[in-house]
């Protein structure tokens, strides 16, 4: 299984070859964790974990997901065949996951055909890698990255910084926590629960939208309901844990997960984020390579701003934004267009970006923000180039994404850290204007200060929690990838 998806050379379709493997890396952590519990038992279950999840985003990473190379006539028949091969396979995949949108009898007999005919094809790659020398794979690009080890991950941990993997096996939960000198696994509970009661938050976040003078009215109320949901989440995902007050928690989510505001999550007297900074990242070989990851040397900033009469505010954003930036470029209104994000952006260390973000849970492919001249799409972000340390989008529900197959993000920070950003920054939910205007001014202060983008984070929280007490305003904020500091 490795082996077949090592050579398909397009996201989409290695996203859709895992979409039926996944019981496969369940099964084998299903199987480790029977085994018992130690050391290398824990190890195992990291490795499964890590295969399974954000394997094609990590590829894009490594540079792995391009295209075969070009043909050499100097390569041998085997060599030849196996290319021949790749095409072939790439293409049914393709087919297949068209057809498996369509429906009707005809529809079903083709697929039918297309995956017996995808099978044949897969046989016949298997016997010719066997009769290929290990050196001739190279030349058809048959490289993949790598997962990292987790005395790799060690190695890059800061003091007092600790990983939290989550992994859905079944309806089981487990987490993975990993720390600079040990990996524990500790199982938890079940995601029909979390389910149930991240319904139960979002019902209470949902409120905010019934207007100014009913939050005015019910405020107190709010607080006190959206609370309790908290500190279940809270009691199901990170009290088994035991983790010490103070440091640093990398929260790595899977499936449901993804939705939970880790940092919001309450204990009865501390949000998270009051006793933890917290990033979070797709997985933790994906944390390891942001943390690696060059970025632009110098101190350039590039802001843009595309306000209108449902967000004013954000003109007053990106000024005040701009005013704390090092060798700023702002650029409001028309001229914040994609033509500046691309020339401008690929020479910046912090790229802000503060206008209506969209979601397309359809096709997330098509999800976006508003530029100046256009609509600025995931797809369109995988063509540029953006080698900054942090890039912030100011909008709504920047940060959601769809989990496909694998536990691929589909969304706006795939794309982002694809595209080659060391960290993002992005909305779980729809964002209050004034409120978001407010934190993103804390933040960048504290960050001028000289403090990681996760202390900086931290500082934003508060000081929006001391105004506005709620979690909708303080905590729609998540800081993904690398979290150290700035400069």
């Amino acid at each position: 299984m490795e082996t077949i998806r090592s050579v398909l050379w397009g996201d989409d379709l290695k996203i859709a070859f895992m979409k039926t493997k996944l019981a496969v890396y369940e099964r084998l952590v299903d199987l480790c964790l029977a085994r018992g519990d130690d050391e290398r038992q824990a190890r195992e279950v990291f490795e499964y974990v890590e295969q399974a999840k954000s394997r094609s985003l990590r590829d894009l990473f490594a540079g792995c997901a391009s295209a075969v190379p070009a043909a050499d006539p100097n390569q041998s028949e085997l060599v030849r065949q196996i290319r021949t091969l790749r095409e072939e396979l790439n293409w049914y995949y393709h087919r297949v996951e068209l057809a498996q949108l369509s429906r009707g009898e005809q529809t079903a007999a083709r697929l039918e055909h297309l995956q017996a005919q995808l099978r044949t094809r897969e046989h016949a790659f298997i016997r010719i890698l066997r009769d290929m020398p290990q050196g001739s794979r190279e030349l058809v690009g048959l490289s993949d990255s790598e997962a990292v080890t987790p005395e790799k991950i060690q190695k890059l941990l800061q003091p007092n910084t600790t990983i939290v993997e989550y992994f859905r096996t079944g309806d089981r939960i487990v987490a993975l926590v990993l720390d600079g000198r040990e990996l524990t696994v500790v199982p938890l509970t079940t995601a029909s629960r979390i389910q149930d009661l991240l319904r139960l938050l979002q019902f209470q976040l949902s409120k905010f939208q019934l207007g100014p003078a009913y939050v005015a009215q019910a405020g107190p109320l709010l607080l006190k309901t959206t609370n309790v949901h908290l500190q279940e989440l809270h009691e199901e995902l990170l009290s088994p844990l035991a983790l010490e007050a103070g440091g640093h928690l990398v929260v790595v989510p899977h499936d449901v997960l993804h939705y939970v505001p880790f940092h919001a999550l309450f204990d009865g007297r501390h949000y998270i984020a009051d006793t933890h900074t917290v990033s979070y990242a797709p997985s933790a070989s994906i944390y390891a390579l942001c943390c690696e990851r060059p970025c632009v040397a110098g101190e350039r900033s590039l802001v843009l701003g595309v306000p209108d009469e449902q967000a004013p505010i954000i003109h007053d954003e990106v000024q005040a934004v701009a005013r704390l930036l090092p060798c700023v470029e702002l650029r409001i209104g028309p001229s914040a267009d994609l033509q500046a994000l691309r020339e401008l952006g690929a020479d910046s260390r912090i790229v802000h970006i503060a206008t209506h973000g969209y979601f397309r849970e359809d096709n997330p492919l098509f999800s976006g923000v508003r530029l100046g001249d256009s609509h600025l799409t995931v797809q369109d972000i995988y063509d540029l180039r953006l080698p900054v340390d942090l890039i912030t989008l100011s909008g709504c529900g920047t940060g959601l994404n769809v989990v496909a197959a694998g536990d691929e993000l589909r969304g706006l920070v795939r794309g982002l850290l694809a595209a080659g950003a060391r960290s993002a920054l992005l909305s779980l939910w729809d964002v209050h204007d004034k409120s978001t205007a407010e934190f993103m001014i804390a933040f960048y202060e504290s960050l001028n200060a000289g403090v990681s983008k996760a202390v900086a984070m931290q500082h934003a929280m508060a000081t929006l929690r001391s105004a506005r007490p709620h979690p909708y305003f303080w905590a729609p904020f998540v800081l993904i990838g690398a979290d150290g500091i700035t400069g």
